[in-house]
């Protein structure tokens, strides 16, 4: 038990400091775990096993695919366009085009994939990236919510369904009807309220957290 504490305080604070890499964080952990035998070697592998965990490999293969190919760049001329020079409009553009990319792409692949286009467009309209930035970081997390594949949590409670469904289905028949897996756009309603939501309230809300920066 204090080897496991141990390990977990040591990673958080190496996950918030950010001066290691996330993705050597996590296999360190995992390593240590296993030589303090805390997880057997089947149990510290069996994730990378696990549908999700390859699913979320596959989303960040796609948001590389989008990067390489130019499609960010076609989308961030395309936003550019569109919202000419009103501040206003480049933010609820900025808010739907990573809302409707972060329903299919992880909200880390979403970030980097809006990130260069967000700061180019900013300074190609003469405007602080600052109001933009936060809003990003929200709507990939708020796009996500929209479908199965937008956020780990989702894919991981709708495996945990379909489990529970498959173990009660010959016990108890009746029970098994209420963890039937969901679908891929099970989320949608609820997720278009809270982006919609979070729009009305990033719109002042954003004004006020970035002021305008003062003109030298």
């Amino acid at each position: 038990m204090i080897a496991t504490l141990t390990i977990l305080f040591l990673s958080a604070i190496l996950f918030v400091s950010g001066k290691v890499r996330s993705d050597l964080v996590a296999i360190c952990a995992l390593l240590a775990l296993l030589l303090c035998q805390v997880l057997t070697p089947a149990e510290g592998l069996a994730g990378f096993s696990n549908t999700t965990v390859i699913m979320m490999i596959g989303l960040f293969i796609v948001g590389g695919g989008i990067f390489q190919t130019g499609l960010a760049k076609m989308i961030g001329s395309k936003v550019m366009s569109l919202s000419g020079n009103s501040e206003t409009r480049m933010f609820l553009l900025v808010i739907l085009v990573t809302g409707a990319i972060g329903a299919f792409v992880s909200n880390t692949g979403t970030v980097a994939l809006m990130l260069p286009i967000i700061v180019s467009m900013a300074a190609g309209a003469g405007k602080s990236p600052r109001r933009f930035l936060m809003p990003l970081a929200f709507a990939s997390s708020m796009g996500g919510m929209m479908t199965l594949i937008g956020t780990p949590p989702n894919l991981i409670v709708s495996d945990t369904l379909a489990n529970a469904s498959m173990l009660y289905s010959e016990s108890h028949p009746a029970l098994a009807e209420f963890f039937k897996p969901l679908s891929f756009f099970s989320f949608l309603p609820v997720g278009l309220i809270i982006l919609v939501v979070g729009t009305l309230y990033l719109l002042p809300a954003t004004k006020m957290l970035s002021p305008k920066e003062k003109q030298v």
